[in-house]
């Protein structure tokens, strides 16, 4: 009997180590899964952050404009249809280009005086044209108001046509007012001579898609344009996607010149990029 006793006692004594190990273990184990997930926090914190610039990298590539083109689908009569930026393409009641005919003589005389500065230009091959910036200190005034010269690109043929005819090129002069108005200036390209400063342009033209190149020259566009001033003036809009309106658009009467060999390098690198003219509608166009 006593044996059994002392038998029981050690049995006892036995299971409660047991309890104790198991406690310590357990407490141990969850001592384990507490620091665990403590750990795992910032890196479970730093994948969600890094899957963030993913999401926005997706949806800035959303938010990209559609492209387009001057041929096939993606020309100018489907540009209202590649994107809901690009409705005015086509609802638009005051587009650019138009044919300039039956002008009328307004009863004040708009005065434009230009201001150009000698430039060292950067030239770019957007896809859609050669276009050349940094044109620093070059604005004009027209009836006492300055617009700053932002950029200048090129078409060809001509987008706007005078009675009809078209032109072999066309150059607009873009230029911005100070609360953000847009006036394009646009200068008619003969073929029937060779311009200098035109020359030295060509030379430097990028080839490539998104090509830059920095001209190494400083050049005057006041030995570009024109000398007389005569223009013809009516309210467009940009003649490229997402055609926005409420331009101010002066077109030149005189032309500048331009040798063919410069016009088939062009339409070489960039094709044709003239969109069609657009219907006049109710607008009038001023002869100054």
């Amino acid at each position: 009997m006593k044996q059994n006793l002392v038998s029981a006692g050690k049995g006892t004594t036995k299971m409660k180590i047991h309890q104790k190990s198991f406690l310590f273990l357990l407490n141990r184990l969850s001592m384990f899964l507490v620091l665990s997930l403590i750990l795992a926090f910032p890196v479970l914190a730093a994948d969600k952050h890094q899957d963030q610039p993913t999401r926005s990298k997706e949806a800035s590539t959303k938010n990209l404009p559609a492209h387009w083109a001057y041929l096939g689908v993606e020309s100018p009569s489907h540009w209202a249809m590649l994107s809901k930026e690009y409705m005015t393409c086509e609802t638009g009641t005051r587009q650019s280009p138009i044919n300039i005919t039956m002008t009328h003589h307004g009863d004040h005389h708009q005065k434009l005086v230009f201001h150009y500065q000698t430039s060292q230009l950067h030239e770019m091959n957007n896809g859609h044209t050669i276009q050349i910036s940094h044109v620093s200190n070059c604005r004009v005034d027209l009836n006492d108001r300055n617009y700053q010269l932002r950029q200048f690109h090129f078409h060809a043929p001509s987008e706007h046509h005078i009675e009809g005819q078209a032109f072999p090129m066309e150059m607009h002069l873009v230029h911005q007012g100070e609360t953000g108005h847009i006036l394009v200036i646009a200068v008619m390209m003969k073929t029937d001579a060779t311009q200098p400063v035109l020359s030295k342009l060509w030379k430097w033209l990028p080839e490539q898609l998104e090509q830059e190149v920095s001209f190494p020259l400083e050049l005057s566009l006041t030995n570009v344009l024109p000398t007389k001033t005569h223009h013809y003036a009516y309210s467009g809009s940009l003649t490229t996607p997402p055609c926005t309106e409420g331009v101010q658009w002066i077109v030149l009467k005189e032309p500048m010149h331009v040798t063919q060999q410069d016009v088939d390098q062009f339409v070489q690198i960039i094709g044709h990029n003239a969109r069609p003219v657009r219907p006049l509608r109710d607008r009038h166009i001023d002869d100054d």
